[in-house]
């Protein structure tokens, strides 16, 4: 992870904690599995944001929509609807297991973390 902020391990957060139950890692959990990394879960959400906030550009990769859905997924999959503006720090192990699953090309780097602008 580029920064400080971003490395963050996912027993530093309450509610990250309560979802993993008996689970060494977050990624280690199906729920986890399902709502970030399911290719046949994402298309649904994708659908889901269009309708809510207007489809992705055309020139879009698909696998930075994808990644940007399952960081969506995985927030509200723990902290429910945040806001706009609200954002949150999303444990390393599940920030590279989305990585993982829907990677840049090697030559582009990743954005990492961007503060809501009024911070």
């Amino acid at each position: 992870m580029p920064t400080g902020r971003e490395t963050k391990c996912c027993h530093n957060y309450g509610k990250v904690k309560e979802e993993m139950g008996e689970e060494v890692c977050i990624t280690d959990c199906r729920t986890f599995d399902i709502n970030c990394l399911d290719r046949d879960v994402l298309p649904v959400s994708r659908y889901e944001y269009a309708h809510h906030n207007g489809p992705y550009g055309d020139e879009e990769p698909e696998h930075e929509v994808y990644r940007h859905l399952a960081y969506r997924r995985f927030c509200f999959l723990i902290w429910q609807k945040l806001g706009r503006g609200n954002r949150r720090v999303i444990p390393s192990c599940a920030i590279l297991a989305i990585r993982k699953a829907y990677p840049n090309p090697e030559s582009v780097a990743y954005t990492g973390f961007k503060p809501a602008v009024s911070e």
